[in-house]
């Protein structure tokens, strides 16, 4: 193969960079149920900007693809409720604890997202000028390391000791009721 096609829309490194977002979204998810507050909003971060970032890397469905693919009219829906999941959960996390967006998007803790998005702009530049091996590189170093932050977050959430999922959802359950009802 050549260069070009290998660097090309849905080609091969296309390809990687679509599992490595999948690796990255299912790390997070699964970091996201095994940690408290602060590491489970980036976690839930983390999963919402791999699920949105598959989906755009994701060929469309057209007559010579029909197998891993999506539709025009799925494609804005599921990046849309995905964008919405997150906005619902920033919310929430923000109402929950006054302040907490400040400590999340700290470079402390953002920093690898910050990486990401430095090295996604510079990939959307090397677009504009139409230099498809560089920005195919740079975006693929982007979702690598969104990929490591990932699985980073898991490590870091096997180390917390947490109850069982079931008894946290019950008692989130039951302080959501509690607001709804007394106030």
């Amino acid at each position: 193969m050549t260069t070009r096609a290998i660097f090309n829309e849905d080609g091969p490194i296309e390809d990687i960079q679509s599992a490595s977002l999948a690796i990255a979204a299912l790390f997070a998810v699964m970091a996201a149920l095994g940690t408290r507050i602060l590491a489970r909003f980036v976690a839930i971060t983390t999963a919402c900007i791999s699920i949105i970032f598959f989906m755009r890397e994701m060929p469309l469905c057209r007559d010579n693809v029909t197998v891993y693919c999506v539709s025009k009219t799925w494609l804005p829906i599921i990046i849309g409720a995905t964008a919405l999941i997150l906005l619902i959960a920033t919310i929430v996390f923000e109402y929950r604890h006054r302040g907490g967006l400040l400590r999340a998007i700290h470079p402390r803790l953002s920093w690898p997202l910050a990486l990401i998005a430095a090295a996604l702009a510079c990939s959307q530049f090397a677009e504009h000028f139409d230099i498809v091996v560089m920005e195919e590189s740079i975006e693929s170093y982007g979702f690598m390391i969104l990929t490591l932050s990932s699985i980073w977050l898991f490590r870091f959430s096997r180390t917390q000791h947490l109850p069982p999922l079931r008894t946290r959802a019950k008692a989130s359950l039951h302080r959501v009721k509690h607001v709804f009802l007394h106030h």
